[in-house]
C-alpha cells in the first residue's frame, strides 16, 4: 500500500488520515482498490481505531466509499460524477483564478515556470508521481494567491477526488509509450504561464478555462476506455 509513518508529533488519527490521503492522491491506491483497515493499521504501526476514523473522514469527502459488508474502497468516478466535479471546479476555480491573477507577483509566475520545467523533466524521465506533483504545483502557484481560504479548501478537495484517476491515466500513458496528451498538457501550461509573463492575465484566464474543459474530456476518455471500466 506504500504507506509510511512519519516522525511528526501528530495524533494517531491525523497520521492515518494524512498517510491514507497521500497514498490515494499519489495513485498508490487505485480507484476501486479495497482498503483493509487491519492491513493499513499494521503498516502505519497504529491500532485499527484511528484508521477507521480516518476512513470515515475520507468517506465524508467522497475520496473513499463505504459499502456495508464490503468495507472501504477508493472511490471510482462515473462520467456523471466527473461532470459534477468539473462543474463545481468551473464555478470555484474561475473565481479563484481571477482573484489570484490580480494578486500575482513575479515570484508566483516564476514558480509556475519552475513547476512546468519540473513537469517536463518528469515526463522525460517517465516519473508519473513527479508529473502529478508538478502539475499540482503549477496550478496552485496561481490558486494559492487567492485570498479566500474557504474557496481554496473546497478546490483542494475536488482535486484530491480526481487525482487517483489522473495517476491511473498518466501511468497508462507511460506504460503504452503514448505521450500525446501529456505533451499537449505541457503546451497548454506553457501558453498559460507565457500569458502571465507577457502581462496578459485575461488571456491566461481564458486559456485556463479551456485547459479545464480539456481536462474533463480526458477523464471521460479514461472512464469510457475498456481498461477504465
Amino acid at each position: 500500500m506504500a504507506l509510511k509513518r512519519t516522525s511528526l508529533p501528530r495524533t494517531a488519527e491525523a497520521v492515518a488520515l494524512a498517510e491514507l490521503r497521500d497514498a490515494i492522491v499519489r495513485g498508490d491506491l487505485a480507484p476501486g482498490a479495497p482498503i483493509r483497515q487491519s492491513a493499513a493499521a499494521e503498516e502505519l504501526g497504529l491500532s485499527v481505531i484511528p484508521v477507521r476514523e480516518a476512513l470515515k473522514t475520507l468517506a465524508g469527502e467522497g475520496i473513499v466509499t463505504y459499502v456495508p459488508q464490503r468495507g472501504y474502497t477508493v472511490t471510482e468516478l462515473s462520467p456523471h460524477s466527473v461532470d459534477g466535479i468539473f462543474r463545481v471546479r468551473e464555478l470555484l476555480e474561475g473565481g479563484a483564478e481571477a482573484n489570484a491573477a490580480a494578486r500575482m507577483r513575479p515570484e508566483d509566475i516564476a514558480a509556475m515556470r519552475t513547476a512546468l520545467d519540473a513537469q517536463r523533466a518528469a515526463v522525460a524521465g517517465a516519473d508519473v508521481q513527479g508529473v502529478i506533483s508538478a502539475n499540482r504545483s503549477f496550478h496552485f502557484a496561481l490558486l494559492d494567491r487567492c485570498d479566500n481560504e474557504w474557496m481554496l479548501r473546497f478546490i483542494r478537495q475536488l482535486w484530491e477526488a480526481l487525482e487517483p484517476h489522473r495517476a491511473l491515466s498518466y501511468r497508462r500513458g507511460a506504460a503504452s509509450g503514448d505521450h500525446t496528451r501529456i505533451e499537449t498538457i505541457l503546451a497548454e501550461h506553457d501558453g498559460i504561464v507565457t500569458a502571465f509573463e507577457d502581462g496578459a492575465p485575461a488571456l491566461a484566464l481564458r486559456l485556463l478555462a479551456e485547459h479545464r474543459t480539456q481536462g474533463r474530456s480526458d477523464f471521460h476518455r479514461l472512464l469510457s476506455s475498456p481498461e477504465g471500466q
